[in-house]
C-alpha cells in the first residue's frame, strides 16, 4: 500500500510541476513528549503539493513520523506513514464543494493501522461545513466541522480570523481496550488568526475543549492515537522571498493517554516549513 501511494504522489508531483499556479512545501517537525508513558521524542518529515486551476484545487500530502518510545511498555519505536488527497471545486463565486481521503500506516497501533478517513465539504461565502468519517478496524469516528472566516484589509496589512467548531462521535468505542476509555461525544472550539504585511506573516491559534481521534488542518492531519487532547496553542512567523516562503511554528498540546488514564501529557512541536510557488 505504501508503494501505491508513493507512486501516486510522484506522478502528481511530475504532472503538476509542469503547470502554473502550483505550490510545493517541505516541512520538518521536531516532537517532544513530557510525562508520557509511551513516547519520548520524534521527528516528522512531510511534503505537500497543490495546484489551482480556474475552478479546481488539487492537493496531496505525505508525512513520515519516527518516534522514540519507552520499551516497555512498547516493543519497538514508532513509525507512521500518512497519505492525504483532497479535491475542491468552486461551483460559482460563493459556493464550493470538496472531497478528501487520508490513510494511516502504523507499525505499532494495530487498532488504527490501515484506517481510512473520508471527508466531504460544502462552502458558502465565508462559511464551510465538512463531514469526516474515520473507518478503523474496531470502531468508527464521525466528525462534523464548522468554520467561519472573517477577512479585513488595511492598506498593505491583511488579517484573516477563522472560528472553528468540531463535534466528534465515536461508534463502537467500547468494543476494544484502545478506545473504550474515551467518551462517546466531544466538542471543541478553536480560533486561528493570520496576518501579513508585505512579505511578513504572523499567525496564532488555540483550541479549547477535549477531542480524540480528530481530523485537523482541513483534512491534512489525523490524530489516530488514543490521546485525548484538552488544550492546543500555536504561534508562527514567516517571510516570503519572491516565489519562496519560509515559516517557523510552535505548537503546544496537553493530552491524556486514555488507554492507561495517564494525564497531563505535554506535546511540544517545532515546525520548519519551506515552500516554493511556480
Amino acid at each position: 500500500m505504501q508503494k501505491k501511494y508513493m507512486l501516486l504522489l510522484l506522478s502528481m508531483l511530475f504532472t503538476l510541476s509542469n503547470a502554473e499556479d502550483t505550490t510545493i512545501k517541505f516541512n520538518y517537525e521536531n516532537l517532544n513528549f513530557d510525562n508520557s508513558k509511551k513516547k519520548d521524542k520524534g521527528d516528522r518529515f512531510g511534503i505537500f503539493l497543490s495546484h489551482k486551476s480556474e475552478k479546481s484545487l488539487y492537493e496531496i500530502a505525505y508525512n513520515k513520523t519516527k518516534t522514540d518510545t519507552f520499551k516497555p511498555p512498547l516493543k519497538d519505536d514508532l513509525n507512521v506513514d500518512k497519505y492525504y488527497l483532497k479535491y475542491s471545486y468552486m461551483l460559482d463565486g460563493k459556493q464550493g464543494i470538496s472531497v478528501s481521503y487520508a490513510t494511516v500506516n502504523d507499525n505499532l497501533m494495530k487498532q488504527t493501522d490501515g484506517g481510512n478517513i473520508y471527508g466531504i465539504g460544502y462552502k458558502y461565502a465565508n462559511l464551510k461545513l465538512t463531514q469526516y468519517f474515520s473507518d478503523y478496524e474496531n470502531f468508527n469516528v464521525y466528525q462534523t466541522d464548522l468554520k467561519y472566516v472573517l477577512k479585513q484589509s488595511f492598506n498593505d496589512f491583511e488579517t484573516k480570523i477563522a472560528f472553528l467548531g468540531k463535534y466528534i462521535y465515536l461508534e463502537d468505542r467500547e468494543s476494544n481496550a484502545f478506545s473504550k476509555n474515551a467518551k462517546e461525544n466531544y466538542f471543541t472550539a478553536g480560533i486561528k488568526l493570520h496576518s501579513h504585511y508585505n512579505s511578513y506573516h504572523v499567525g496564532a491559534g488555540a483550541f479549547f475543549g477535549k477531542r480524540v481521534f480528530a481530523v485537523m488542518q482541513d483534512g491534512f492531519k489525523v490524530q489516530h492515537h488514543a490521546m485525548e487532547f484538552n488544550e492546543t496553542y500555536m504561534i508562527g512567523i514567516g517571510k516570503s522571498f519572491k516565489n519562496f516562503d519560509l515559516h517557523l511554528k510552535y505548537v503546544y498540546q496537553n493530552a491524556t493517554e486514555i488507554p492507561i488514564a495517564n494525564k497531563d501529557v505535554e506535546v511540544q512541536n517545532i515546525i520548519f516549513q519551506f515552500g516554493y510557488r511556480f
